[in-house]
This record gives C-alpha cells, sequence and structure tokens, in this order.
C-alpha cells in the first residue's frame, strides 16, 4: 500500500463555517456524487459530458480511492496509466499500478472495470451509460501535454503533492480538486487557475475528509461524507 497519512497531505488548520458557505463552484443536478456541502446538501458534478474533459486531482491515496470508486459506481470504466513496480514516494506517485488495478474487484469487476490503458488505441469508445476514465498517475509534472478527444472521456490526473512542475497539469485542467494543502501549494492553485486570495486561500485550513473542487473561476469546498462500504473498503 502507499505510505502515508491516509487522509491528509498537510497539517491541519482551522477552516471558517461561514466562509465555507460563501464558496461556490457550479454543479449539476446529475453528476459524480462529491459530496455534501456545509447545509449537508449532496453535490454532484459532472465529470463525464457529451465533450472531452480534463480533471486534475492533489491528494492522497484514501481520497482518490473514493473518488474513483464513485465515478465506478455512476458507470464509469477506468483505463490506468501509472508506474509498475516503482514505490510511489520515489517515483512522485500516487500509487503503482497494481494498487489501481485492485479497485477493478472493489468494484464488482472481472478485469472490466479498471484496466492498464492501451492509449492512443485499443479502448472501447465512451458512452453516457458507459463513460471512460482515463487516470494518468505517472508523477509531480503529470503527464505529457494531450488531452481526451472524443465525447464521454474524462481525463483524470491525479499527483500526490503540487509542485511548480505540476502547475501546467492544473492550468490546463477543465476541474481542479484537491485535498487540503501547505500554504504555498494552496497559492500555486491560485496562481495556477488565477483565482482571488479568498478563493484558495482556505485549501490550507481544510478537514481531513474535505476537498476543493474549482472550475470556471468559482470553487466549492466540500465533506467527502464517505459511505459505510467506502469506510469498509478504503478504511
Amino acid at each position: 500500500m502507499p505510505t502515508g497519512d491516509p487522509k491528509t497531505v498537510a497539517p491541519e488548520r482551522r477552516l471558517v463555517g461561514d466562509l465555507l458557505g460563501r464558496l461556490t463552484l457550479d454543479v449539476d443536478a446529475i453528476g459524480v456524487v462529491l459530496g455534501r456541502d456545509v447545509a449537508n446538501r449532496p453535490v454532484l458534478l459532472r465529470l463525464f459530458r457529451p465533450e472531452p474533459v480534463t480533471v486534475t486531482f492533489v491528494g492522497d491515496w484514501w481520497t482518490a480511492q473514493v473518488l474513483l470508486f464513485r465515478c465506478l459506481g455512476h458507470g464509469a470504466r477506468v483505463a490506468v496509466e501509472a508506474v509498475h513496480g516503482v514505490n510511489p514516494a520515489a517515483a512522485g506517485t500516487i500509487a503503482t499500478m497494481a494498487h489501481w488495478l485492485a479497485l477493478d474487484r472493489a468494484a464488482g469487476g472481472a478485469g472490466d472495470r479498471v484496466w492498464r490503458s492501451a492509449y492512443p488505441g485499443g479502448d472501447e469508445p465512451a458512452d453516457p451509460t458507459r463513460p471512460l476514465l482515463r487516470l494518468r498517475d505517472v508523477g509531480l509534472h503529470g503527464p505529457e501535454r494531450r488531452r481526451p478527444t472524443r465525447a464521454w472521456e474524462t481525463q483524470l490526473t491525479v499527483l500526490p503533492r503540487l509542485t511548480p512542475a505540476g502547475v501546467p497539469v492544473l492550468a490546463s485542467a477543465d476541474v481542479v480538486l484537491v485535498q487540503r494543502l501547505t500554504q504555498p501549494e494552496a497559492a500555486l492553485v491560485g496562481s495556477a487557475l488565477d483565482l482571488p486570495r479568498e478563493s484558495w486561500s482556505p485549501v490550507s485550513a481544510m478537514h481531513n475528509e474535505m476537498v476543493a473542487a474549482f472550475g470556471g473561476g468559482s470553487a466549492r469546498y466540500v465533506w467527502l461524507t464517505p459511505t459505510r462500504f467506502e469506510r469498509h473498503l478504503f478504511g
């Protein structure tokens, strides 16, 4: 298993609840369940669309599993590009290929829900009922600058922490999801996305089980609120 604190990437600080309520990101009534807002209302994010989408996540293995599991629950299939047999800490990745592929069984698959990517060709085409998530866990620099080109196909780049090398991956994403970060990392998010300070500064004060979602120049701070089954699977 990947090492380190399973639910944090930065020292915990206090986020004022009133501030949470004032930060918003447009979400859809139909989408992947991201969590709940400060008023305990479900937050659904439309990660799969008729046009290709790029998403960047900065955080840990526990949260990455929860997010991926929720995409699978939405009907998505997952094609993975990741390192083989290399310690994630040394590779600058969240996990190894073996870790990601193990989630296929958790989703009730038989190698048909989560598999090793055949990019740039070979993966089945996506559609609204069976969207495709291309998960790329390739290091702190992120993948080469290429975007998905097909409808109902989403590229998810995952980073264990944010460095200047990863800023271009954030800047080019349609949606950015982050866990609690250090203040310097949070400032990199603000710079990459050209956000006002009040939008990104709470990132360094979030609770362990929160994520911030950025897109379209706005933000949403969300409690993941894992289900009992997710707790059973991922701790």
